[in-house]
């Protein structure tokens, strides 16, 4: 007989899962230390991950992400990498869940994206001059948006299987500058990035006219599905831990089923096109192994 099971009242249990249910809704952070840990946040909109698919255990990273996301996604990673300081060791990101992905470029109107950050060494968070203090610690990262493309729609929502990656810089710290075209994982997909003009601390911007933009130039299709896009930063070195705060983080996308073509690019939006210049390109990659031409635009 199951004599635990039967001496707990049914009104008991039921009180104890309610309270456990409760107990999860109400949980503010979580901390996110696993190689490839993921959260959603309450609403379900974004999905958090620790992605240190890079790390050669030469140090390590801790991320807490926010859970309650009524004003936006938010998390927090510590890390530092010692060794091999020209590779990308994790890209901790928040990623956009939204209903809508994937979708095919043609039908997609808009994307917009915003949130700000704040980047410093452990400790110095209130060094006068942030750009210095970094660079005494070798710190190598940037603040990029990734989205993945394809012509099909299933392996547009995988990054390791979509055939194409746009990334949209935001900053970038420690001299590292995106070269080549294909990924530091040694996959055939195409890189095509959006590098800023002035480094940025923060970003409201309509995103989808950059994409457009390369459907001009003949870098990707309007046939092609959107299927993931992700916000976060690509971590490369640094001799001492260094933190990252991202917050704020909102993204929004608009989709009509009767769109059938991309209209003409525009840089009438808060921060877009006019903010950025594009390239093919990869993240500290040898050059031999791409294309490396800056792109007219």
């Amino acid at each position: 007989m199951f004599k635990g099971r039967s001496s707990i009242p049914l009104w008991g249990l039921l009180s104890w899962c309610l309270f456990q249910s409760a107990n999860a809704k109400s949980k503010k952070y979580e901390d996110l230390n696993e190689q490839y840990g993921g959260a959603l946040t309450n609403s379900g909109d974004y999905l958090y991950g620790s992605n240190k698919w890079g790390d050669d255990g030469s140090g390590s990273q801790n991320m807490t992400v926010l859970l309650d996301d009524k004003n936006g996604a938010a998390f927090n990673a510590t890390w530092i990498w010692e060794k091999n300081i020209e590779y990308v060791h994790a890209y901790p990101n928040v990623g956009f869940e939204s209903i809508q992905l994937p979708s095919k470029v043609s039908n997609i109107e808009t994307f917009h994206l915003s949130g700000n950050w704040d980047f410093f060494p452990v400790g110095e968070e209130d060094a006068p001059d942030m750009i210095t203090a970094l660079n005494a610690v070798a710190c190598k990262a940037d603040i990029a948006l990734d989205i993945f493309l394809d012509q099909d729609e299933t392996h547009a929502t995988n990054a390791s299987r979509a055939t194409h990656e746009i990334m949209v810089w935001q900053a970038v710290w420690g001299g590292v500058w995106p070269i080549g075209g294909r990924n530091q994982q040694g996959q055939k997909q195409a890189v095509f990035s959006w590098v800023p003009t002035v480094y940025q601390e923060s970003i409201d911007a309509e995103i989808f006219e950059l994409v457009e933009e390369l459907v001009r130039i003949g870098n990707i299709t309007s046939d092609m599905y959107l299927g993931l896009i992700q916000f976060g930063s690509e971590t490369v070195h640094a001799a001492k831990p260094v933190e990252l705060r991202m917050k704020d983080i909102k993204m929004s996308i608009g989709v009509s089923s009767t769109r059938t073509s991309s209209p003409t690019a525009t840089a009438t939006s808060s921060g877009g096109a006019d903010m950025f210049r594009a390239q093919i390109t990869n993240f500290a990659v040898p050059a031999a192994l791409g294309l490396g031409a800056m792109l007219a635009v």
